[in-house]
């Protein structure tokens, strides 16, 4: 998983065809992976920390009113141990804030603080020690703050929010379009709206993409903040639009977010971490810089993202929308510097064509193979332009 909080950022107006007509060869998905469905909920734990948040990076956000409410209501709490803690813990680098999102997806929702699935075949099976004070420190705030009054006190709202995001979910054949792109299949799909998640940077809004190993399949979320200002009416004093009325927002986001969980684990493997690694010289230091700007800070996290971003851009154009397509490419070669992009590109549709490889995974090697045909003054020159 990447390692510091996605900022999404919108392209252009997305409009979502239907798929164009298949000359390729895919697997065979059977019935009741053609029905799996995106749910909608809202977690407790997630509303904690993000409550957390808004006093370890104080800031201000007119435009979320739950945001404003919650820095009120939870100020007497401002210097609660849960705050202190949790800002050690980011300002340390142990953990990211993205990491510690996923790892309150693997509890029961708070006020209890045990686990209901186990660390131990995540990625911090030996960080048990600190994740446990930290979540006892989270459960101790939920109880003393009194989160759930504040949630109960906003459940107008929260209801307002959950059927804007149910109103502008994906496509129903969106699942079956991303496992069978990537001939794999996950447990579950949720997003989990939060209302109270503080937004920053130039463009509003945020994305997290976390997910969780379950003994029954892996578990993929996105955590999405507003991407609109909410709205009131000005007769009655009551709120009519709730900031997540975003079809565009939220389909980007789920290819992106949804996106990193057929890849990121892939990546992680042992073998396939030696295979990335081999080609670190590559991020040379102007690339570096570019991958910075957007808060990837390590050869890993670039390749990872580079992988999902080609998947956005052969989904749209498989899914028969070929503007939307270019506008990504354009998007994340030309402005955010993916600069690997074209050439995987090329290679990838191979694939594509290929019904032999059984999985992604399988493909992997000859997909980054194509970075044979850089050098280090190739990318420093891509880079800097």
């Amino acid at each position: 998983m990447k390692k510091t909080v996605i900022w999404i950022i919108l392209v252009s107006t997305l409009v979502y065809c239907k798929r164009a007509e298949k000359t390729e060869k895919e697997p065979e998905i059977s019935k009741s992976e053609k029905i799996k469905k995106i749910d909608v909920e809202f977690n407790p734990n997630i509303s904690t920390s993000h409550i957390i948040e808004l006093f370890v990076w104080p800031g201000d956000y007119p435009t979320r009113p739950v945001v404003v409410d919650a820095q009120e209501y939870f100020e007497p709490y401002k210097n609660h141990p849960a705050v202190k803690f949790s800002d050690s813990l980011l300002i340390n680098e142990i953990f990211y804030f993205d990491e510690l999102t996923e790892v309150l997806l693997y509890l029961e929702e708070f006020p209890s603080t045990d686990f209901k699935y186990s660390l131990a075949n995540s990625p911090y099976s030996e960080r048990t020690t600190v994740i446990n004070q930290w979540v006892k420190k989270l459960g101790a705030f939920y109880k003393d703050a009194n989160v759930e009054r504040f949630l109960k006190e906003h459940k107008d709202f929260y209801n307002g929010v959950r059927a804007e995001v149910e109103n502008n979910l994906p496509p129903n054949d969106f699942v079956t379009q991303i496992e069978s792109y990537y001939r794999d299949s996950k447990k579950k799909y949720t997003i989990i709206p939060a209302p109270e998640m503080p937004t920053g940077g130039a463009y509003g809004y945020r994305g997290i993409g976390p997910y969780v190993y379950s003994d029954d399949g892996l578990l993929i979320y996105q955590v999405i903040s507003a991407s609109k200002p909410a709205k009131k009416d000005s007769t009655n004093n009551t709120f009519t639009e709730f900031g997540f009325d975003n079809r565009e927002f939220i389909l980007r986001n789920s290819f992106h977010e949804f996106g990193h969980a057929f890849v990121n684990p892939v990546l992680a493997k042992s073998k396939n971490k030696i295979l990335i690694d081999q080609y670190e010289n590559l991020f040379t230091p102007t690339l570096q810089k570019v991958m910075l700007k957007q808060n990837y800070d390590n050869w890993f996290d670039c390749m990872a993202e580079h992988l999902v971003r080609l998947g956005e851009i052969r989904l749209a154009e498989r899914s028969g929308d070929k503007k939307w397509a270019e506008d990504l490419r354009k998007y994340h070669i030309q402005e955010l510097g993916f600069v690997f992009l074209p050439k995987l590109e090329e290679q990838i549709k191979k694939y594509e064509m290929d019904s032999s490889y059984n999985t992604f995974e399988d493909y992997l090697p000859e997909l980054l193979g194509v970075l044979d045909n850089y050098s280090e003054q190739d990318i420093e020159h891509l880079s800097g332009k």
